[in-house]
């Protein structure tokens, strides 16, 4: 067999090392690489909170990220709880304001004490406060299951969002290679 070298050319031989190709396992609970998140909550490094940066990689072995800050060369290792992702997302169900619902906007900051995100609907040049209940998350984004009381045991996991249901409002998430759970959007946080 014939196998690309680390030059480029072609050599006779096994698998070359350039051509290893180890199949990595699917992390169904791991925020993706390149994600945009920014830091809240820490204690030790308060300074950092509000900070802004990018996903590098996940360390498995401390159940920590690597975030690369922005405009800097400077990492952090953080915990998944003290990131905040920066993701897109479309409202849904807002009866008080019906014409908000199907735009879509980005998440910027969480307000704990509320339990709503700021969402930034960029066609109307406005933040507005939501409950997760009223945003839907798009598939593939890692998130939490939060406040499930039926299944208290879940609480507390990350899984990734395969699908959004509309009619229920509820998300199928893929916790594990072999476990899909559906669950009301209010119980999925980022």
């Amino acid at each position: 067999p014939f196998t690309r070298s680390m030059r480029g050319g072609m050599g006779r031989g096994g698998m070359g090392n350039s051509m290893r190709s180890v199949a990595a396992k699917k992390e169904y609970d791991v925020i993706p690489k390149g994600t945009i998140a920014s830091i809240k909550d820490l204690v030790n490094k308060a300074e950092y909170n509000g900070d802004r940066g990018v996903v590098k990689k996940y360390m498995p072995s401390s159940k920590r990220y690597i975030i690369e800050l922005e405009d800097s060369e400077e990492t952090l290792s953080v915990r998944p709880e003290n990131l905040l992702q920066h993701v897109h997302v479309t409202v849904h169900d807002i009866q008080s304001q019906p014409e908000l619902n199907g735009k879509t906007g980005t998440v910027i900051t969480w307000c704990p004490t509320k339990e709503r995100y700021n969402i930034y609907v960029a066609s109307l040049k406005k933040v507005f406060s939501l409950k997760p209940g009223n945003v839907v998350l798009e598939s593939g984004v890692v998130a939490r299951v939060n406040g499930l009381e039926s299944r208290p045991e879940l609480n507390g996991k990350w899984g990734t969002i395969k699908d959004w249901v509309k009619d229920s409002n509820k998300y199928d998430v893929q916790l594990s290679e072999s476990q899909i759970i559906r669950v009301k959007s209010e119980y999925m946080i980022l």
